[in-house]
């Protein structure tokens, strides 16, 4: 730099030298350069993120042997409810409370920051345009099936969205823990002008100023990389420069250029892989684990959706921002969870049951369930209303005759009245039940991630078996039931034209009507009402009876199905006779309704009946013809009567009795046919098989359960925690190597070796003072031991958990036998009570009884068509229960149970897990674990594994000794 003063009063000027300006212009291309690598955009990073979390998550899949498994990713669908439509990086800002958002505003009289709305605003925290994609019918209705529920489950339920969440942020921390062993680089740059007057102490009195520049860095050297090896050295290489400019003042340049190195191999104290490598290998274990864990709970996320069952496995993350790395740093000892990884959850079968004592589920087969209770309940209610039309008649019947005792009528009345209040109390029944299903409906939508004010039907074939009576032919009774009431009002009404009048020569009172275009207009009107009676009895014939003549078919094929499972059933219960561990002793319980008797005669006889049932109907087709031509033939006159009680009588009994007695007739032959499809669908319902041993079970469970895997994994880390805590009882001794080299003079490349220096040293620290560490060594040598102990009630709740499942099977097989014979006593009560109706009704007798008999046989009928069902439910929750918790569960694409059919050892023996330890090895891996399984120096303790019960013990008298 040169001064130059060519006037004394001339303000003084600088001329920046060549190197300087190069040096300057040098400087400004490297920070413009540095600057340009400031970071990635948000978008940039987090699509990094993505794919090195996708690619860990697909490391594990592999390792883990799962098959049928999809993908990972965190996005959400864009015609799911949960999805952000907004940009992902800068979402808007969401409506906010007014009182808390002028904090943001001002906060203690500061003005806040000013760009919080820069990202625009929302007042929607769902996708806005989500219901759009709702498969909705005409009505604006979601018919929802099964295969349709999980379908929406796995789109919209946030808990389903949280858990893939969770796993992608434990391949995060797996992320965060391999860039601890990888070369990290560091460096930025600094640059820096300054002035100081003349008086400044060291200025000599004259002005100075400078520019500064050089690398700078948060990191351990201004400019360099570090590296973590796995032995616990620690390497950091670096690069310290200034280069010193003086713009005004003494015309010099000064360089400084340190290039060092430090290395710091522990030998004692935090040396060893063991320690060194412990947040690598949780996090990598964890991840591994929380792959098993999200299986096994997306096949429990279907368990609940279908039956109710709520997961009791999920991922669990160990790290990340709150969690200390992988897991360990913010532990005491360790305690608290390194050894609990995946839980220790056994898998129960807690919400399974029915309400109101029924066996039954919740979930989706729950609210088919109560669904088609609801049908029953309508149909009992419709079977009631009959009843009551029938005992009115009779009443109306008596009414024209006069009765053998006064008490007759009063008691009559009696019926009709027990009748209609008891059509009152189940028509409150049914409105509670309707209340509480829409209530487990909205529950049900929530599970869904639905939310509460959509519209939704369920409709779904899976319980139709068990419809043991069509719609079609409760419809043809409830026409018949509106049609008998209709044409009961018009013979009230033929009735209110009569009047009763006494003969004056026997004073006996009789009744009369008199031949009026009322009465003409009243028997034409019946006529026209009993038109659509003809049309009922064709559907019948014709449509309904053909639906029961397939029934008995389908009764025909599953004979010897029902057959062979009623002798497997029987051989079952008879082996555990008399033990003391089995797995359901019946002891006394009498065994008959397992012997099938008459089964295979049952098609014949229901065949026998329905023929007869369609003779009854020719019958009434006649009869009909002949009820409508004497209606004809009175309104044409073509009746001779000699006076108006003749009148009467002929209108009475031919026309009123015969047209009451008529559709009540084609009622009761409608039950009956109803009562046969009942029999039919009864009888031909099946089970699906279920033949296993708890311990056949058991071990299954032991080979393919997943969380089990993971408890095993769990254990091993309470293990590994012990060599990783007892490090720090150890002295820390240390070697160290470190150097540098330093440049000469002024220019900054001028290094020269015989600038350079080398260190080498030991450090070593006392183990005086170990007292915490004393402590937490001994805490970890404890949760050991518990861990120990949690792994073995583990197996236990297992076992139970087995034992539970197959013994409620098993007592639901029994009980759908037992139910089987229930239903059939009900309707066999039923029929009975008709017949004793209709033998009172010939004799002229009433019987005190009639109404309340008739209304307990259709009670017992709800309760034992209730009772089946739910057992058929139960029975179908448990199966899938115990298909998820002996880890034999498949999935398809779309998230739906595959059904194994009979579940059965030699069909569910084989596993994901047999190659587990093979799967996905390099030949690298299985040399090394050849290599480790050839060593023959390493103390082994080995013992049996395979902890199992003993077999149920007899005490029957013939039992072995």
């Amino acid at each position: 730099m040169v001064r130059s003063n060519k006037h004394p009063y001339t303000r003084p000027t600088y001329r920046i030298s060549r190197s300087l300006f190069r040096g300057i212009l040098l400087s400004g291309i490297i920070g413009a350069s540095l600057l340009s690598w400031s970071g990635c955009t948000r978008a940039k990073h987090r699509f990094n993120a993505d794919n090195e979390a996708q690619f860990l998550l697909n490391e594990k899949k592999s390792e883990s042997c799962e098959v049928n498994m999809g993908t990972y990713g965190i996005e959400v669908d864009p015609t799911s409810r949960m999805f952000d439509p907004f940009n992902p990086d800068r979402p808007p800002m969401p409506e906010d409370d007014p009182q808390a958002n002028r904090y943001m505003r001002l906060v203690d009289h500061k003005k806040g920051y000013p760009l919080w709305e820069g990202n625009g605003r929302t007042n929607s925290t769902e996708n806005p345009d989500w219901t759009s994609h709702l498969p909705l019918d005409d009505r604006g209705i979601l018919v929802l099936d099964l295969q349709q529920a999980v379908t929406l489950a796995l789109l919209h339920s946030p808990t389903y969205q949280r858990n893939i969440e969770e796993i992608y942020l434990s391949a995060l921390d797996v992320s965060s823990e391999r860039f601890r062993f990888d070369s990290q680089f560091f460096g930025g740059w600094s640059g820096g002008y300054t002035a100081a007057g003349p008086l400044r102490r060291g200025a000599g009195g004259r002005p100075n100023s400078s520019f500064t520049t050089g690398p700078a860095s948060n990191g351990r050297r201004d400019f360099g990389f570090s590296k973590r090896f796995a032995s616990g050295a620690d390497l950091v290489v670096g690069l310290a420069n200034d280069i010193t400019w003086q713009v005004a003042g003494p015309n010099r340049q000064t360089a400084t250029t340190v290039l060092d190195f430090s290395l710091v191999q522990p030998l004692l104290r935090q040396a060893g892989r063991d320690v060194v490598l412990e947040r690598l290998t949780f996090a990598e274990r964890t991840l591994l684990a929380n792959v098993r864990a999200f299986e096994r709970y997306r096949r429990a996320f279907y368990v609940q959706v279908a039956v109710g069952l709520n997961p009791d496995t999920q991922p669990q993350r160990r790290g990340g921002a709150g969690g200390g790395g992988a897991g360990l740093t913010n532990f005491t000892g360790l305690g608290g969870g390194f050894g609990t990884l995946g839980g220790n959850q056994g898998a129960g079968n807690a919400g399974l049951a029915g309400g109101n004592n029924t066996p039954g589920a919740a979930g989706f087969f729950g609210i088919l369930q109560n669904q088609l209770l609801i049908l029953n309940q309508q149909e009992t209610v419709a079977q009631l209303t009959d009843i009551y039309l029938q005992l009115r008649d009779n009443f109306n019947e008596l009414l024209l005759t006069v009765p053998e005792t006064q008490i007759q009528i009063p008691q009559q009345k009696l019926q009709v009245v027990q009748a209609l209040q008891n059509i009152y109390n189940q028509q409150t029944t049914l409105l509670q039940s309707q209340a509480a299903f829409q209530e487990s409906l909205d529950n049900f939508k929530g599970v869904l991630g639905l939310p509460p004010y959509l519209c939704v039907e369920i409709r779904d074939p899976l319980l139709d078996r068990f419809k043991l009576v069509s719609e079609d032919l409760r419809a043809r009774r409830g026409q018949l039931a509106a049609l008998r009431a209709t044409i009961g009002d018009n013979n009230s009404r033929i009735l209110d034209l009569s009047t009763s009048e006494r003969d004056p020569d026997t004073r006996e009172t009789f009744r009369a009507v008199k031949e009026s275009p009322e009465l003409v207009a009243e028997l034409k009107g019946l006529s026209q009402e009993l038109q659509p009676l003809k049309q009922i009895e064709r559907i019948i014939v014709e449509q309904d009876f053909a639906e029961v003549r397939a029934d008995i078919a389908r009764l025909r094929e599953a004979i010897p199905t029902r057959r062979k499972q009623l002798d497997r059933l029987k051989a079952i219960v008879k082996a555990e006779e008399g033990t003391v561990c089995g797995l359901l002793p019946t002891g006394t319980l009498n065994l008959s309704f397992l012997d099938g008797e008459g089964l295979e005669k049952l098609p014949d006889d229901l065949t026998k009946q329905l023929k007869e049932l369609e003779e009854k109907f020719d019958k009434h087709a006649k009869i009909y013809d002949k009820l409508q031509q004497q209606i004809i033939d009175f309104e044409a006159n073509k009746q001779q009567v000699k006076d108006d009680r003749e009148r009467f009588t002929l209108v009475s009994k031919e026309i009123i009795l015969g047209s009451q007695d008529l559709v009540a007739a084609i009622s009761e032959d409608l039950l009956v046919a109803q009562l046969l499809q009942a029999r039919a669908r009864t009888e031909a319902a099946l089970l699906p098989e279920v033949d296993l041993d708890p311990r056949e079970a058991f071990d299954i469970a032991r080979v393919n359960r997943r969380d089990w895997l993971n408890n095993r994994a769990s254990l091993v880390n309470s293990w590994r925690a012990i060599e990783f805590v007892a490090d720090d009882l150890e002295s820390s001794l240390d070697f160290t190597v470190a150097g540098d080299l330093q440049n000469t003079g002024s220019n900054p490349l001028d290094i020269h070796r015989n600038t350079g220096q080398l260190r080498l040293g030991l450090e070593w620290d006392a183990p005086i003072t170990r007292l915490t560490e004393r402590n937490n060594y001994r805490q970890v040598l404890i949760e050991y031991q518990r861990a120990k102990r949690n792994y073995y009630r583990y197996e236990d709740q297992v076992f139970q958990s087995m034992r539970s499942s197959l013994r409620t099977l098993r007592q639901r097989q029994l009980s759908f036998e037992i139910q089987r014979f229930a239903v059939q006593t009900a309707t066999q009560q039923i029929g009975v009570n008709e017949d004793v109706r209709q033998i009172n009704e010939t004799l002229g007798q009433v019987s005190p009884t009639a109404a309340r008999d008739a209304i307990t046989a259709l009670n017992d009928l709800l309760t034992t068509q209730s009772d089946l069902i739910g057992t058929f439910v139960n029975y179908e929750a448990q199966r899938r229960a115990l298909d998820l918790n002996m880890g034999t569960m498949q999935l398809d694409s779309e998230g739906m149970w595959i059904d194994p059919g009979p579940m059965r050892a030699d069909i569910l023996g084989g596993s994901f897990g047999e190659s587990v330890l093979s799967y996905g090895m390099t030949e690298r891996d299985m040399e090394l674990r050849t290599q480790m399984n050839s060593m023959g120096d390493l103390p082994i303790e080995l013992a049996p594994t395979d902890r199992l019960p003993p077999s149920p013990i007899n005490t029957s008298a013939d039992a072995p000794m």
